[in-house]
């Protein structure tokens, strides 16, 4: 009987304790409800309310400057490029030379051609000499037969006789027809070869690479050592006035005309630029279903053919969330702003943000017309601070 009691009072009664403790039930326990946040120190700032602004409507799509004329110089030739003159940069001249290539097999071609055309002009002269003998032989033949022949009439020489002499001159005259064989085809080889040595001279002429106007190198595409090949192009030229090229949705075909003013911002250089549309493609291309448009750009030293640049075309009114630029923080990769409710505390609340429009920026999403928000001097605002 002891030791059921010593069990009970060493080991179920700590056990229980234990229990009810982890419990709960032997601490205080907070009633049920909502706690009181505790509002932080009252701090002035600026404020504003969100509206919405009526802008205009614009259309923005990338392009590129351009020269207003380009050209991508290249060969016919299959060769490695031996010399290149130029560098990027460069400004050239009309039939300047730009690079050599290797044309020791085309030389070879042309020394080829002009030793078969001295072995068929030896062979036509020979042929000639030959043709010469075989038609006086002809005539020899030719005349004997006929005498031959009247001697047979009259019985003064056998048929036998008469065939041999018969034979003879066609003999001769196969002769003959043979040499003129032969001449005709010395003619149609000569011709081959001759047109043979034309295209060499032809292609040799492609391993001297020209400019073809007066112009910039914008690109080069080799190197000393490369291998040019037929069609690609080696340099890329263009003159000093410039363009910007761009592709707009279909949707926009009847909206967009030449004269029309557009604003094209340059990345690289950090400037937007005023431009005209002087070029626009009344055709769709169906593969992207875009037009192309082409604005003279003004002239500055620092714009470059090949730039990336943006076009933003006015086409029309629409409705959009534009706060102060000093009301956005930067939260990690997240952008923010501190709204204010109706008893003046600011809360974080994550923005998504579009453009910069005169100054302000657009909020895409996160934010409705009628709230307000901290305006500026957001780095003094924090999350449950009474700012009004």
């Amino acid at each position: 009987m002891g030791g059921i009691i010593r069990f009970f009072v060493f080991f179920v009664v700590p056990i229980s304790l234990f229990i009810l403790w982890i419990g709960g039930y032997l601490t205080p326990r907070v009633e049920p409800g909502y706690a009181e946040e505790e509002v932080k120190k009252v701090i002035k700032l600026p404020t504003t309310k969100v509206e919405k602004t009526i802008i205009e409507k614009t259309y923005q799509v990338d392009g590129s400057v351009i020269s207003n004329n380009t050209a991508k110089v290249a060969t016919k030739l299959m060769a490695k490029v031996l010399k290149i003159n130029v560098k990027e940069g460069d400004y050239v001249k009309k039939g300047q030379l730009l690079a050599v290539l290797d044309d020791s097999e085309i030389r070879q071609n042309i020394k080829e051609a002009k030793a078969g055309l001295e072995e068929l002009s030896k062979a036509r002269e020979e042929a000639l000499s030959g043709l010469k003998a075989a038609e006086a032989g002809y005539a020899f033949a030719k005349r004997t037969y006929e005498r031959f022949k009247n001697l047979y009439k009259e019985n003064a020489v056998s048929k036998q006789q008469l065939e041999e002499i018969e034979t003879k001159m066609i003999g001769a005259k196969a002769q003959v027809d043979a040499i003129k064989a032969k001449l005709k085809q010395l003619d149609a080889k000569e011709k081959q070869v001759k047109a043979k040595l034309k295209y060499a001279k032809i292609m040799q002429g492609y391993a001297y690479v020209k400019a073809p106007f007066d112009g910039v190198i914008i690109k080069k595409m080799n190197d000393v050592g490369d291998m040019a090949a037929p069609g690609m192009p080696i340099f890329i030229i263009g003159d000093k006035n410039l363009k910007f090229l761009s592709m707009i949705d279909e949707s926009l075909i009847n909206k967009v005309n030449i004269g029309d003013k557009v604003d094209i911002y340059i990345p690289s250089t950090g400037k937007s630029y005023t431009a005209q549309v002087i070029e626009k493609s009344n055709s769709i291309d169906p593969m992207n279903r875009t037009f192309s448009i082409k604005a003279k750009l003004p002239q500055d030293s620092s714009l470059k053919p090949g730039m990336y640049g943006k076009i933003k075309i006015k086409v029309g009114q629409e409705e959009k969330i534009l706060i102060p630029v000093t009301a956005v923080i930067k939260w990690g990769q997240l952008n923010a702003v501190y709204t204010v409710d109706k008893d003046g505390i600011a809360h974080l609340t994550f923005v998504k943000v579009g453009d910069i429009v005169d100054g302000k920026v657009e909020i895409i999403s996160g934010l409705k017309p009628g709230v307000e928000i901290v305006s500026s001097e957001t780095n003094k605002a924090c999350e449950g601070c009474k700012v009004r």
